[in-house]
């Protein structure tokens, strides 16, 4: 698996170079992180919470109350909320910025990732939603080569037979994976409509579509 880990790390590590490319935040910058949490076992530097400057002036929210009070623990200066992404309790165009590192592959069927998307538009004045390409060969929940290139669902019940346990650290059998909802480019477009989708690849294949978009230019 060092190979995965590795292949991870420098996914991840892309995709925080680009969001701060693209969005350039600042001192002022009011920032949700959609979905935060602090990394396992203590490690540091592949979340955005992590080595995000101005920590007061980010707020964070996940659906599991766990991972918000390790927030706490760790980041006593982060503005923190258990909530719903597809109802976010904030006014319209609260957030200067809105980050999202696969999420939205989460929250269920593609009726709640359009509530998802809407809310994150209403809420934010731009955003970075990041999700990974349903067609790359290799599904990293999973830990499965070629199953998402299975017709409809048809990963998840293979999933259901023999996957990764990420929390054992090995394949197990029987696993279920509730909620798991992959997405091509083209329906990231469709979610995000006014949106640039970037396709970004560390390998010969984008392993990771990136819905950038608001008042920013590209």
């Amino acid at each position: 698996m060092s190979l995965f880990v590795k292949l991870s790390y420098q996914s991840r590590k892309r995709k925080l170079q680009l969001f701060y490319e693209l969005t350039k935040p600042s001192a002022s910058s009011k920032v949700l992180d959609i979905g935060a949490e602090v990394n396992p076992e203590g490690k540091r530097g592949l979340q955005l919470i992590d080595g995000y400057k101005w920590k007061r002036q980010l707020y964070a929210v996940n659906l599991s109350a766990k991972h918000i009070d390790s927030i706490c623990k760790h980041y006593p200066q982060i503005k923190v909320k258990v909530a719903d992404a597809c109802d976010l309790p904030w006014p319209d165009k609260y957030f200067d910025i809105i980050y999202s590192n696969a999420v939205i592959e989460h929250v269920g069927s593609i009726e709640r990732q359009k509530k998802m998307a809407s809310e994150i538009m209403r809420v934010g004045k731009n955003w970075f939603v990041t999700t990974p390409n349903r067609w790359f060969p290799f599904e990293f929940h999973l830990r499965l080569p070629f199953v998402t290139w299975l017709p409809g669902n048809a990963y998840l019940r293979v999933g259901q037979i023999i996957s990764y346990n990420h929390l054992k650290k090995r394949y197990c059998l029987g696993m279920k994976h509730n909620g798991l909802n992959l997405l091509s480019s083209k329906q990231m477009k469709i979610l995000f409509p006014t949106s640039k989708i970037i396709k970004q690849r560390i390998t010969f294949i984008p392993e990771t579509l990136i819905a950038v978009g608001g008042e920013m230019q590209l």
